[in-house]
């Protein structure tokens, strides 16, 4: 292995100043003697000790990242595009200040504490956490902490997320725009993240005269939902709960897919993830999108642009999350004052193929 003395000795010049030039301190070191240690460390193939680092700053340079619900994003991690994007760039914000990411998937609020401790970490961000599990990490862990896409009651630890409310209006508000006026929003939970989306198309379809139960999230049983559906007027609006686990999801749309396309006009769903995943099955199921029923999405992931129809759905940027979330933690890490507690970054509609325009075709006729 290349050693920084090799390096010094090559280049004429002490360790210290060759060190100086690995960790960015150049206010001592000639321009010149930089460029030179630089294309030196780069023809060895230097690699840099994670443990001189840390021994030579005293701290670990370690940023924890813990993603809860295991099994959950253990999947979500090997196929929602959503959650790679936000974990590689959060990583790639890590490295840039010279600290080294640790990702860790866990059950539990007590096993990320045993992890925060275990590898002594500077700090920590969290995925997938609820309220109750993120204050006991802050709590216990005393270390900085932020947390990415959680809604408090009482704002007790800095959160990055989305104005999912908004996302959620916007959306309806297209749908109602062009036509739409049975519509379902189908989700994997009611809570967090998801009822504020769902919030959002209650308040547009409010605004329109729909029906609609608050907060109704409910499985999908098509023998009620056939009883139901003879007693709601033209127009009308339900929040239906998918199951999360892919084998038990593919049960679901065998099932009711059919009866869903048919039962309403539009179906806007909480990720593109399921999204993509439903227009796949009514295209083998002969059911055209967005002939005989609009599809939606949220999150504008690269899936949504790629699949076919195009899909119409809510823009977030995922980096931009990534980034602000890492640099809200070095902002606490380095003891900045006045940071704000809750930052939510803002939606846009984009609209492509997936939804129909039924105003013009109601006109037209």
């Amino acid at each position: 292995m290349i050693r920084i003395k090799d390096i010094a000795r090559k280049a004429e010049v002490s360790p210290t100043t060759v060190s100086n030039v690995i960790h960015g301190n150049h206010k001592k070191v000639s321009e010149e003697t930089v460029e030179k240690v630089e294309k030196l460390l780069a023809e060895m193939e230097y690699i840099p000790s994670m443990g001189a680092r840390m021994l030579a700053g005293g701290s670990s340079r370690v940023i924890g990242i813990l993603a809860g619900e295991l099994d959950e994003w253990k999947h979500y991690g090997e196929g929602h595009a959503f959650t790679n994007i936000l974990i590689r760039s959060m990583e790639s914000e890590i490295y840039r200040r010279n600290y080294y990411m640790l990702l860790h998937f866990t059950a539990t609020a007590k096993e990320g504490i045993q992890f925060a401790a275990t590898w002594n970490v500077e700090g920590l961000i969290t995925l997938g956490f609820g309220t109750r599990d993120n204050e006991k990490l802050q709590r216990n862990c005393k270390v900085p902490m932020v947390s990415i896409d959680t809604y408090y009651e009482k704002q007790k630890v800095a959160n990055v997320g989305l104005d999912d409310l908004s996302g959620g209006y916007l959306m309806a508000e297209y749908l109602l725009e062009t036509g739409h006026r049975r519509i379902a929003f189908l989700s994997d939970n009611d809570i967090g993240v998801d009822h504020e989306r769902w919030k959002g198309v209650c308040l547009a379809c409010g605004q329109y005269g729909l029906t609609w139960q608050y907060g109704a999230g409910k499985d999908y049983d098509a023998a009620q939902e056939r009883k139901e559906a003879a007693e709601r007027p033209g127009e009308y609006m339900q929040h239906i709960i998918i199951p999360k686990e892919q084998e038990s999801r593919a049960t679901f749309y065998k099932q009711n897919l059919r009866r869903l396309s048919e039962e309403y006009d539009a179906l806007f769903f909480a990720s593109d993830y399921y999204a993509v995943e439903v227009i796949a099955g009514l295209n083998d199921m002969g059911i055209c999108v967005p002939k005989d029923v609009s599809v939606a999405g949220f999150d504008d992931t690269e899936s949504a642009r790629m699949c076919r129809p195009r899909l119409t759905t809510v823009h977030q940027d995922v980096e931009e999350k990534a980034r602000r979330a890492v640099k809200k933690l070095f902002e606490f890490i380095q003891g900045e004052g006045g940071i704000s507690m809750a930052d939510r970054l803002p939606v846009k509609l984009v609209v492509r193929d997936s939804v129909k325009n039924r105003r013009l075709i109601i006109q037209s006729e």
